[in-house]
């Protein structure tokens, strides 16, 4: 049976995106060679390797297992980026985090996901603060080794984030105040072990980043200013949102909160792809009255039933 033309037209953009990742074919006389065509013969689709043209070779076996091998195809995909990861090292061009991440978009397309392709700590090792991101770890697993000692329990640090965003409320350099926040919510997600992206970018006080929940991203954005947060500064959250994937999803929050029209407004025209937090919920969670996974979950669900953006913490069961 044929391919559908959305299918052949995905596959022939995923063969764009893998084109780097390996040389068409080599002398095969070179011992250890990783190309297409020696994977497509370790995976058992020689049959499906034509040559000549690399990229119309490399869209003929993707099409091709597709179509007629398909419980190799997820496996083909694999064998491919972990070759690939090796080969474009030595090349001295990484394989970036967005390349991963477009390939991932155009399986989902094909109605397939590869786990591997989608962990978080795979996808960390792909940015360009992969160092940073490896010292990060390091430093999460020393405080895990204190924590056990007793040298400092998750109730203290806790508390001590808690004294630290009261005191905030009284900073007269608001620019303090919002790097301070800064530290202060990144501090707060790897407390709850939402692997929080860094570095959160200030414009004024505002913060921008993601965290990984049930093992899907969340694009965050935290505001602290006087006013309630307006529908058009949703509006704009929401474009970020969007821009990134079918499948990105985010959550906003402001200390202050959102007026009551940018609630309504923002629910209607388009389904709403994140939710919101306030002031109010962050101190449920910083004064240990509710635990930030369970409400962001929470939230996430009334979103998905009720199509709420936004549900206070005072509504939790």
């Amino acid at each position: 049976m044929a391919l559908a033309l959305k299918d052949s037209l995905t596959i022939g953009r995923m063969a764009a995106v893998l084109y780097s990742l390996l040389p068409g074919s080599g002398d095969k006389r070179w011992k250890g060679h990783v190309s297409f065509e020696t994977v497509a013969a370790q995976l058992g689709l020689s049959d499906f390797w034509m040559g000549g043209s690399k990229e119309s070779a490399i869209a003929m076996l993707l099409e091709r297992t597709f179509e007629h091998r398909r419980d190799r195809f997820d496996r083909l995909i694999f064998t491919v980026v972990k070759h690939g990861l090796t080969y474009r090292q030595k090349k001295g061009d990484a394989i970036r985090r967005e390349e991963i991440e477009t390939l991932n978009g155009l399986l989902l397309q094909l109605e397939m996901k590869l786990p591997d392709l989608w962990s978080p700590t795979f996808l960390n090792s792909l940015t360009e603060d992969a160092v940073h991101h490896a010292g990060d770890i390091a430093r999460s697993a020393q405080q895990t080794v204190e924590d056990a000692r007793g040298c400092k329990s998750r109730e203290d640090r806790l508390s001590g984030l808690c004294a630290q965003f009261y005191a905030l409320w009284g900073e007269s350099d608001r620019q303090k105040a919002g790097r301070d926040l800064e530290i202060l919510l990144n501090d707060l997600f790897t407390l709850f072990c939402l692997e929080p992206r860094k570095p959160f970018r200030i414009v004024g006080e505002q913060i921008d980043g993601s965290i990984v929940l049930d093992n899907e991203v969340y694009l965050v954005e935290a505001k602290w200013t006087s006013n309630r947060i307006s529908e058009n500064e949703l509006l704009v959250f929401r474009g970020k949102v969007t821009g990134k994937s079918q499948f990105t999803r985010g959550f906003f929050i402001s200390i202050n909160g959102f007026t009551h029209e940018a609630e309504i407004s923002i629910t209607q025209g388009k389904q709403p792809n994140f939710f919101l937090l306030d002031g109010y919920d962050l101190v449920v969670v910083l004064e240990g009255h509710r635990e930030l996974p369970d409400m962001l979950r929470f939230k996430l669900r009334q979103l998905a039933d009720e199509g709420r953006v936004f549900v206070s913490a005072r509504e939790m069961p």
